[in-house]
C-alpha cells in the first residue's frame, strides 16, 4: 500500500454536551478513492469540517504526506498541504466565466505585468480536457448543465499541488447518466495520483467507483474494508446498525380501480400532450435526464404548475388547474426532496405538520392536541430524536426531515401521492425507511407517481417506469425491461451504455 496522503488519529469533537465525533481514524492513500459512508448525523459532516479547519478538534492528530498539522490548523495550512473541498454547491460564481472561476483559485496567466486573457483560457482549457471535458473557456458557468458544473469544480480544485480532494454529495442532484460523466472525470485525476474522499449516500456509486471505504456511526469508527470484500447487504448493516431490505417486496399481480389519471397534459417543457393513469396500490416511475421534463409533469400533476393545457382526475374528479388547494381537498398529497420548498426551516416539527390545518370553529389552534398528534406521528414514522416536537426542522437531519414531510403527506390517508426526488440527499437506512412509508400508503389503496432521476432508485421502487425525453414520454417499461442499460438509452435516445461493474457482489 502507497505512503498515506493523509493520516487521522483519534479525532473527537464535541459541540455542548453533543459528541460528534468518539477517536475517529482515517487513513487515505495517494490515488486511491476512498468512501467515507454513515447515516446523516454519523459523523461525516463533521470529520470533513475539521479537516476543512471550519471547527478545531478537541483532540486528534491529523498529518498529510507525513507532514503533522499544527494543533490548531487553519484554511491556510490545510490549503498549503494539498487538501482540496468540492461541496455539493460546487461554490462556482454564475455570472463568471469557466476561466474566470478557474483563476478564483489558481490565478491569472499573465504577460508584462498585464493579465493574459488568451493563456488563462488555454490552461483552463487543458486542466478540463485532462478530465474528459471540452468546453468553451469563455462560457458563463451559470450556462453550463450540472455535470459540466460539477466536473469545473474537480478541475478547479486540482489547480496547484492537490494531493487530495474532498467530494462532498457533488453528485446528489444528478441524474444517473451524468454521474457517470463525473465519476470518468474523477477516475482520470485518480490516475494522476490524486487522492479521493468520496460521500455520498449512494451505496451504487460506491461500488462502482471507490477502491475502499470507511464506515461512521454515532461518531465512531464502524468498518474499514476494500470495496471488492464486501457486498452491499454487509455495508448496508454497517451504516445503518441493522438489517435493511435492499429490494422491494414483489408487486402485487393485480392492482384496484384507477385513481389518478393526466388526460392530455402539456406545459413548459412539456410541448406534447401526456397520457397516464395510476392504480390504486401501483407505483409509476417517472423518470429521464435533468431537463426531459419528468419534475414539469409531476409538478402538473400536484397542482404545483398550471398546465397550458389538459386535466388531472382524482377517482373521476377533475382537479383546478395549478389549485394545491383543489388537489388536497380531491384527496391527492405531493412530497419533494427540495427541503427548501417542502419545508419551513425556522418553523418546529409541529408547525410544518400543522402548517395548513383547518382550526376549530373559534380559530385557535389546538396546541395541546397538535403535541399530542405530532408525539404520536413522531413515533410511527421513526422520526429521531423522539422529543423533536418544538425542534426546528431544519436541526434535524436530512432523512429524518423527510420522514416529517411523508408524515404531514399521509396524515389524512391521501388516495394519490406525487413523490418528486423524495430521497435526494437522503441515507440509505432513511431512503428505506421511507419506501417503507410509501408501501404502506401503497397498500392502503393510494396510487403513486414516483419521480426522480436516480434510475437505481426508479428500478427498486416502481411497478411501471416512464422514461421522459425532451419533454414527452419516450417508452414506458415494467418487470425485466426496467433496466439500468434500458432507461439510460430510453433517457437518452442513443446507444445503450452499461453501468461500470461493481468492485464487490451486491444483492
Amino acid at each position: 500500500m502507497s505512503a498515506p496522503v493523509l493520516s487521522v488519529r483519534g479525532a473527537t469533537k464535541a459541540f455542548g454536551g453533543a459528541i460528534a465525533l468518539r477517536g475517529v481514524d482515517l487513513e487515505i492513500v495517494q490515488g486511491e478513492i476512498h468512501a467515507l459512508l454513515g447515516e446523516n448525523g454519523a459523523g461525516k459532516s463533521t470529520l470533513i469540517k475539521l479537516l476543512a479547519a471550519v471547527h478545531s478538534p478537541d483532540d486528534g492528530a491529523f498529518e498529510v504526506a507525513g507532514a503533522p498539522l499544527p494543533q490548531s490548523f487553519g484554511a491556510a495550512d490545510i490549503a498549503g498541504a494539498g487538501v482540496r473541498f468540492v461541496h455539493q454547491d460546487f461554490g462556482l460564481i454564475d455570472t463568471m466565466s469557466v476561466t474566470e472561476n478557474m483563476a478564483l483559485v489558481g490565478g491569472f496567466e499573465r504577460r508584462n505585468g498585464l493579465i493574459d486573457h488568451r493563456a488563462s483560457s488555454r490552461r483552463a482549457a487543458d486542466q478540463l480536457a485532462r478530465l474528459g471535458m471540452r468546453i468553451d473557456p469563455s462560457r458563463l458557468v451559470g450556462d453550463l448543465p450540472e455535470a459540466e458544473r460539477a466536473i469545473l469544480a474537480l478541475a478547479r480544485a486540482l489547480e496547484g499541488d492537490a494531493r487530495l480532494i474532498v467530494v462532498d454529495e457533488v453528485t446528489a442532484a444528478l441524474p444517473s447518466p451524468d454521474v457517470a460523466r463525473v465519476h470518468e472525470a474523477i477516475r482520470a485525476a485518480r490516475a494522476r495520483g490524486v487522492a479521493f474522499i468520496y460521500v455520498s449516500h449512494r451505496l451504487e456509486e460506491v461500488f462502482q467507483l471507490c477502491d475502499r471505504l470507511t464506515v461512521l456511526r454515532d461518531g465512531r469508527n464502524i468498518a474499514t474494508a476494500d470495496v471488492g470484500s464486501v457486498d452491499m447487504a454487509r455495508v448496508v448493516e454497517w451504516i445503518a446498525g441493522r438489517r435493511v431490505a435492499l429490494k422491494r417486496p414483489a408487486a402485487p399481480s393485480a392492482h384496484g380501480r384507477v385513481r389518478l389519471v393526466a388526460r392530455a397534459l402539456r406545459g413548459g417543457v412539456v410541448e406534447q400532450p401526456i397520457d397516464f393513469a395510476v392504480a390504486a396500490g401501483e407505483v409509476l416511475g417517472i423518470t429521464g435526464i435533468i431537463g426531459s421534463g419528468y419534475d414539469a409533469i409531476c409538478a402538473m400533476t400536484a397542482g404545483i404548475d398550471a398546465p397550458a393545457s389538459g386535466r388531472v382526475e382524482i377517482d373521476g374528479r377533475v382537479i383546478a388547474p395549478g389549485s394545491t388547494a383543489d388537489s388536497r381537498a380531491a384527496g391527492l398529497e405531493v412530497v419533494l426532496g427540495e427541503r427548501s420548498r417542502a419545508a419551513f426551516a425556522e418553523r418546529t416539527v409541529r408547525e410544518n405538520l400543522f402548517a395548513d390545518a383547518i382550526y376549530g370553529p373559534a380559530g385557535w389552534p389546538d396546541l395541546a392536541g397538535e403535541l399530542r398528534r405530532t408525539d404520536e406521528l413522531v413515533g410511527n414514522f421513526g422520526v429521531r430524536p423522539r422529543n423533536c416536537a418544538e425542534a426546528t426542522i431544519q436541526s434535524l437531519s436530512g432523512g429524518n426531515q423527510q420522514k416529517v414531510l411523508f408524515a404531514r403527506a399521509l396524515m389524512a390517508d391521501p388516495k394519490a401521492l406525487v413523490l418528486v426526488d423524495p430521497t435526494a440527499g437522503v441515507d440509505v437506512g432513511a431512503r428505506a425507511e421511507l419506501h417503507d412509508v410509501m408501501r404502506g400508503a401503497v397498500a392502503r389503496g393510494a396510487a403513486v407517481l414516483f419521480g426522480s432521476s436516480d434510475f437505481e432508485e426508479i428500478m427498486a421502487v416502481a411497478d411501471r417506469v416512464l422514461v421522459v425525453r425532451d419533454g414527452r414520454i419516450a417508452s414506458t417499461l415494467e418487470g425485466e425491461d426496467a433496466t439500468w442499460d434500458r432507461l439510460f438509452l430510453e433517457a437518452h435516445g442513443g446507444a445503450a451504455h452499461t453501468a461500470p461493474a461493481a468492485r464487490g457482489p451486491t444483492p
